[in-house]
């Protein structure tokens, strides 16, 4: 099964950027944000899940998508394959869209209907 990790704040370590600057609201608006894709990808919401405590480092056999001001200020992340720029706005919103379409266009997700 694809494991999918959403980062869109990151509560430990030297590097502490947040979605809203609220532990409990970036906690929910990203567990929404999870929820809702793995609904889109007709995942089980296990495959889909928040890391709140993301160390930087990106394992080959995980999804990342991550907030775009996150990558902005660790522009090496991009180098890999598998992971994703996830915009500061659909994360707050729960749109996933726009995710979707570049996991299918990357060919990291096959989704059935």
């Amino acid at each position: 099964m694809t494991t999918i990790k959403v980062i869109g704040d990151i509560l430990s370590g030297s590097y502490q950027p947040t979605l809203t600057g609220n532990r409990v609201v970036d906690a929910s608006l990203i567990d929404h944000f999870c929820q809702n894709l793995a609904t889109a990808l007709h995942l089980p919401r296990i495959a889909v899940k928040a890391d709140h405590h993301w160390n930087l480092n990106v394992e080959p056999s995980v999804l990342y998508l991550i907030d775009q001001r996150i990558l902005q200020a660790t522009d090496h992340l991009l180098d890999h394959r598998n992971v994703i720029a996830v915009n500061h706005t659909d994360l707050l919103r729960g749109q996933v869209g726009l995710a979707q379409t570049q996991l299918q266009a990357k060919h990291l997700i096959h989704v059935t209907n």
